[in-house]
């Protein structure tokens, strides 16, 4: 079996990805360790630090997982993109729900729908890798959406760390 391009990249945001997780969960329990009690909005940003830096951890182990079935490298990126745009997509739609639902008289922050925004053109971009539409199928269009769920967990935690921080 020959190495997958770009698997050592995909492996270092796999572990970027699994740092964050264990960073964010700590500064939690450092929180509850306070003796508050944790809101709805908290424990709904605690998932959402956790689901999106797993996200991104999956995201970034998943073509080499498909590669070690053999397939054509085109049809490992292709399969890769098609199942990172079945997972991605949905839970964009899904948390603003999630969120009204933890916190009903806040807004979504401006930052959600800049973020929103891009995942549209992160989405557009993996599709276009699935169908081989105007891209030659390849690592990119997955390197790009790996970081982009990554990011999309490191604004969400910079900009509602405060939430974590007050006594």
């Amino acid at each position: 079996m020959t190495e997958l391009p770009a698997s050592a990249y995909f492996f270092a945001l796999a572990g970027l990805s699994m740092a964050f997780v264990g960073f964010t969960s700590i500064v939690v329990v450092l929180y509850n360790g306070t003796g508050q009690r944790l809101s709805e909005l908290h424990i709904l940003l605690t998932r959402l630090f956790v689901e999106l830096g797993l996200m991104s951890t999956a995201f970034a182990m998943l073509a080499p997982t498909i590669a070690l079935f053999a397939l054509p490298v085109e049809q490992v990126w292709r399969l890769s993109s098609a199942i990172m745009l079945g997972v991605m997509t949905p839970w964009l739609i899904y948390y603003p729900v999630r969120r009204k639902t933890a916190a009903p008289d806040e807004r979504l922050p401006l930052r959600w729908y800049v973020m929103n925004l891009i995942g549209l053109g992160v989405a557009a971009f993996l599709c276009a890798n699935a169908v081989s539409f105007g891209v030659d199928p390849g690592p990119a269009p997955l390197a790009i959406a790996t970081a982009y769920v990554l990011s999309f967990a490191v604004v969400s935690y910079i900009g509602t760390y405060s939430l974590f921080t007050r006594g």
